[in-house]
């Protein structure tokens, strides 16, 4: 094999630059990961969020999570609430009930009083928590939520599927970090970030 590939370097060249290009590629994008720090807040986030006039409305107010409800008919619209922690990598569903006595779709035409009545949603799960709404968290690091590219990194480009790119990312100077996936249907809504856990 060795004399054939002596007596043929062209062929020995085309069959070695492609393994060395792709070393080299994996060896840089890999760099990132090797000396950009790992994040260090949760996040918190929604799926399956649309921000229609009515129905859930997720905010944050005076660094708080505030969840209301607007109007008083049912909205097929349920969001749901993540929060991923960096440090084990677990990412958990925070779970809230819808008002009771609302009025099922189609029954009754809502009154302007009605379609305008608000009602606090009670998350015992995000009490106590101060959250920082930036784009950007303390450390750094950036959530991109779906429709992004994975990463501004022209490797990640070639080396990552496509289905990555309609996933929840957390992204600094490079290094991308895929936030998991808990169940099948869990990325195929909407994603919206609510903001970084900078205390609790």
């Amino acid at each position: 094999m060795k004399t054939f590939l002596r007596e043929n370097p062209t062929i020995a060249f085309g069959l070695g630059l492609p393994l060395l290009l792709v070393l080299v590629f994996l060896l840089i994008s890999g760099i990132p990961t090797l000396l950009v720090e790992s994040p260090q807040y949760d996040v918190l986030y929604a799926t399956e969020y649309y921000n229609y006039q009515n129905g859930v409305q997720i905010s944050v107010v005076n660094r708080k999570v505030q969840v209301i409800y607007q109007g008083s008919v049912l909205n097929s619209q349920k969001p749901r609430i993540w929060r991923y922690n960096p440090q084990t990598g677990a990412v958990k569903e925070i779970a809230f009930i819808l008002p009771p006595g609302l009025t099922p779709p189609g029954q009754n035409q809502a009154t302007p009083e009605e379609a305008s009545k608000t009602t606090l949603i009670d998350v015992p799960d995000l009490e106590g928590l101060t959250i920082d709404s930036s784009s950007i968290a303390p450390d750094g690091y950036e959530f991109s939520g779906g429709n992004d590219r994975y990463s501004r990194n022209v490797f990640d480009g070639l080396f990552y599927s496509s289905r990555y790119r309609h996933e929840a990312v957390l992204t600094k100077s490079g290094r991308s970090i895929r936030l998991p996936n808990a169940v099948d249907q869990y990325y195929r809504g909407n994603t919206n970030f609510i903001g970084w856990v900078v205390s609790l």
